[in-house]
């Protein structure tokens, strides 16, 4: 969403300079055939909106990011693997209760990458909406649902 904000703030950029380009040509072509016509070349009112445009779209795209996304970061206190390859994690964040995550084959990983064990330090952004992920089930017994915030992007410590 962000590569398209900036596009169309350049493309608003882009257009309106050619735009008073082609004004002061016409401008100037007009005014030796005619000698009435006072064309200032304008175009400078076309940026500022695309500017004050691009500002308000930018920042209503934030703010509605921020509704849908949290940051979190912390010790890894546990970490379980689930079906499907992904991994249930428990995070203790500084002077909060652990909270849960989930980590999927679709997370962004950075370098080191995903938590692998207890004490590691992770740092990253999930997403609000609830997931759960499943373990154990097998012949006589149901699998075991571990709810948590699926994890978007996330970087942990080599230790």
């Amino acid at each position: 969403m962000r590569i398209a904000i900036a596009l169309l703030l350049a493309s608003s950029l882009i257009t309106s300079p050619m735009g008073a380009f082609a004004q002061v040509g016409a401008g100037t072509a007009t005014s030796t055939a005619t000698s009435t016509n006072n064309n200032s070349g304008g175009g400078g009112s076309g940026v500022a909106i695309g500017l004050g445009i691009g500002a308000v779209v930018l920042g209503l795209g934030s703010f509605l990011s921020s509704l849908t996304t949290i940051s979190f970061g912390g010790r890894v206190a546990v970490v379980i693997p689930c079906s499907g390859g992904m991994l249930y994690v428990v995070i203790v964040p500084a002077g909060k209760f652990p909270v849960s995550y989930i980590w999927t084959p679709a997370t962004q990983t950075k370098l080191v990458g995903p938590p692998t064990h207890p004490g590691q330090e992770i740092l990253g952004v999930a997403s609000r909406a609830p997931g759960v992920c499943f373990i154990g089930g097998g012949f006589l017994s149901s699998p075991v649902p571990l709810h948590g915030h699926y994890m978007l992007t996330v970087g942990t410590s080599a230790l």
